[in-house]
């Protein structure tokens, strides 16, 4: 009973203070993030971990001068640790060399950006359409929405490392392909996956015969897919000026994504679901990390101006307050993890969503979780002013 109570008030002291920042719960589970469940000395070349790398290089951005180093020599650790097993040979794998762009930004030493465009010429190798689609399955040519993700973020690092406009290209090339296979025109959000010809698909963890026969996409639109796309338009967004004339397209994007998610998130626990549209099933379960994904893209948009109304701010307010509530539990006096969070997925019929298993921790929730609430914080001032 007293280890319970002892646990309660860790965890109301790590709740924001608002009259005057001091630490919040986005600074204990960073502290997590770092210093326990992932220490850059563990670091690994996959996808899952690229999630969490891909925050500490926000966090760099974001954070006083003072506090970079902490974020940076979290990356070239990581980085100089994995570089002999670095590639770029599917979307997953040049997710982590986004590491190794931003490395190259802050330090200009040229081993790392050696090892980035190592890391592109690997991405160019990858098996495409016809137009130029990359297939996020080595072995079948379908499109995935978490490639959007994966190699978006990799794109945008190299495009701000060194100013040269043909990682941009690539980007918004990539973007385009996959909306005009993966959107649904009733809701805006995508589909998980297109097949090219559903003779040849992928079953590995993937329910059997997933294509349309017509369309060729798969029947469902998931929550942390949607989200990998929502986060990768915010972050283009931030980097690209807003004078380029692929800014007022990638805003559209951004726009029509969001559209309904206000009228789709659950009002009792600001989450949104694993199918986000389908939030009425009773077999339908809140997710975290999407809600902190939507959450994040929100608040974006927002801060940009690309939307006023206040349902969107009312939603973020609510999607920040119900993470901290229902998703943020202590792992020990001294750190928050997160659950609800959907475990690594494929590609299915709604009950395989329904289905699969969740989960506490996972980087790519602690690390979106972090992502949001600290631009929340920073966004509605409940944090001291950082700077870049």
């Amino acid at each position: 009973m007293l280890k319970k109570l002892r646990l309660y008030i860790f965890i109301l002291l790590s709740l924001p203070v608002l009259s005057g920042h001091s630490q919040t719960w986005v600074d204990t589970l960073d502290n997590y993030a770092r210093l326990s469940y992932l220490p850059a000395s563990k670091y690994m070349w996959l996808w899952t971990d690229a999630a969490l790398l891909n925050t500490m290089v926000k966090e760099y951005d974001l954070v006083s001068h003072e506090k970079k180093e902490i974020y940076l020599n979290y990356v070239k650790t990581a980085m100089d640790k994995t570089h002999i097993v670095a590639n770029g040979h599917t979307p997953n794998d040049v997710a982590s060399g986004l590491g190794l762009a931003f490395s190259y930004r802050v330090t200009k030493d040229e081993k790392y950006k050696k090892r980035a465009d190592k890391i592109y010429t690997d991405y160019l190798k990858i098996r495409r359409t016809k137009e130029g689609g990359v297939s996020h399955i080595a072995l079948f040519t379908e499109y995935w929405d978490d490639t959007i993700f994966m190699i978006g973020q990799f794109l945008l690092e190299m495009y701000k490392a060194t100013g040269d406009k043909k990682y941009l290209d690539e980007l918004v090339k990539q973007i385009r392909l996959h909306r005009e296979k993966l959107q649904d025109k009733d809701w805006g959000l995508w589909r998980h996956g297109w097949d090219i010809d559903y003779q040849n698909h992928v079953t590995l963890f993937s329910q059997r015969h997933w294509p349309d026969k017509v369309t060729g996409r798969s029947a469902e639109m998931w929550g942390r897919g949607n989200g990998w796309i929502v986060v990768t338009l915010s972050d283009a967004l931030e980097a690209i000026p807003q004078s380029d004339p692929y800014w007022n397209e990638l805003a559209g994007y951004l726009k029509e994504m969001i559209e309904h998610l206000p009228e789709l998130q659950d009002k009792k626990t600001g989450h949104w679901y694993q199918l986000p549209v389908r939030n009425k099933d009773p077999e339908n379960f809140i997710e975290s990390s999407c809600t902190a994904m939507f959450g994040y893209g929100i608040e974006a948009a927002l801060r940009m101006g690309i939307v006023t109304d206040t349902s969107y701010s009312n939603s973020t307010a609510l999607a920040y307050k119900g993470l901290r509530q229902y998703s943020l539990v202590p792992v020990s006096e001294k750190y928050l993890t997160t659950q609800n969070v959907c475990s690594a997925t494929c590609i299915g019929n709604k009950e395989y969503y329904f289905k699969r298993a969740v989960k506490k921790g996972r980087p790519y929730a602690i690390g979106m979780f972090m992502q949001f609430g600290m631009r929340y914080e920073i966004d509605h001032g409940l944090r001291a002013v950082k700077t870049k």
